[in-house]
């Protein structure tokens, strides 16, 4: 670090594949030019040596272990070259938890101040236990500087487990522009989708722990006329299975993996976007559903139900309990049933996009830790 100026070693997954932390990492680089007193050394941690979709624990062990091995070589190489003021290790916790302690420690050791973003919306419920990966990640919370967290559900949980930690919650972002481009370019074909029977858009990582399978069974069991488009990556034999659940019931539509421009339009001609996972963190695409005005359905996991202020006194959205098929047809009953609620809804989540999950907005916010951390360290 010289003068003034921050360096920050941002060890984070870049696309592809496409996934949360990527797509944060892509739009966080390219706020960073309006930041020149920081400047990034960048680690790509992407998992490349299987598909999304392969989600079996003997696979992620053996192939895991050796990118853990590889990404630990390689940061080692980068903390020594770059010479930081900061480090930023972002994480999913799990199986990398291990590694990621290693890096902690080895930032300690050259005293270069760590933050730990825990990407992930699992706390809560790994309190409530004592396993061996709640047990890693209160370490890595202690270790760090400072711990990262996506909702104050997660943040509470980990300042009681971990009383000597600083721990701070911190949204995901969002690219307003990209989503404004798109709706400029769709200008009147989501009205005539409304036209339509009541239509419901699923992106991501098509799987059963993303609730899809829920998913498909609420809107049959809803006993309405409805469409569901899915799009991103799948194993042909799950898709089958969804289609035969969905028989003749619905409109169920498969798009394979889109661009993200072509998968916004899929959000915005739609009359519902749906995340009925039963795990997640602070999800990119819901915040980008709310951009682009659509009203979400989701479970009540990690960040969701704060993103959408589903108990407050403007939701965005719904949410109900994960693998809860009943109350999520009753869910789908509701929206698919009502216009009206779907725009006023709609129209508090663009709202509140752009107030809270903003780009700049989030980008100012973190660059305001760095520099807390960062310049805190130097001058002790």
């Amino acid at each position: 670090m010289s003068g003034d100026r921050l360096r920050v070693l941002l060890v984070s997954p870049l696309p592809p594949p496409v996934g949360g932390i990527a797509t944060w990492t892509r739009i966080l680089l390219r706020e960073m030019a309006a930041h020149p007193d920081i400047e990034i050394a960048h680690l790509d941690t992407a998992v490349r040596w299987r598909a999304v979709t392969q989600v079996s624990t003997p696979a992620r062990l053996l192939g895991g272990t050796a990118q853990a091995l590889r990404d630990y070589l390689r940061f080692r190489r980068m903390l020594r070259a770059s010479r930081p003021g900061l480090m930023h290790l972002c994480t999913s916790a799990g199986f990398s938890l291990r590694k990621d302690l290693l890096m902690l420690r080895a930032s300690a050791a050259r005293d270069v101040p760590s933050i730990v973003h825990f990407r992930m919306g699992r706390i809560p419920a790994l309190a409530q236990g004592s396993s061996a990966e709640w047990s890693l990640l209160r370490r890595c919370a202690e270790t760090a500087a400072m711990a990262i967290v996506l909702d104050r559900r997660s943040r509470a949980c980990l300042s009681e487990a971990c009383p000597s930690a600083e721990v701070r919650a911190l949204p995901n972002m969002v690219d307003i522009a990209a989503v404004d481009a798109v709706i400029r370019g769709t200008h009147g074909m989501d009205r005539a989708a409304a036209a339509a029977s009541p239509s419901f858009a699923y992106v991501g990582h098509v799987l059963p722990s993303k609730g899809v399978t829920d998913l498909v069974e609420a809107l049959c069991a809803s006993g309405q006329e409805l469409r569901l488009d899915v799009v991103g990556p799948a194993e042909e034999s799950y898709r089958r299975v969804l289609a035969e659940r969905a028989g003749s019931r619905i409109g169920l539509r498969f798009h394979g993996t889109l661009s993200h421009e072509d998968a916004l339009k899929a959000i915005r001609q739609a009359d519902v976007f749906a995340l009925p996972s039963h795990s997640e963190g602070f999800p990119n695409v819901v915040a980008e559903a709310m951009a682009c005005a659509r009203p979400v359905l989701a479970t009540d996991v990690g960040a969701m139900a704060e993103m959408l202020d589903a108990d407050g006194r403007e939701p965005c959205g719904i949410c109900v309990s994960a693998r809860d098929v009943e109350g999520l047809s009753r869910a789908v009953r509701r929206l698919s049933g009502d216009a009206e609620l779907r725009a006023v809804m709609g129209a508090r989540g663009r709202h509140r996009a752009e107030t809270e999950y903003a780009a700049p907005v989030v980008t100012e916010k973190l660059t305001s830790l760095w520099r807390e951390v960062g310049y805190e360290s130097r001058h002790v």
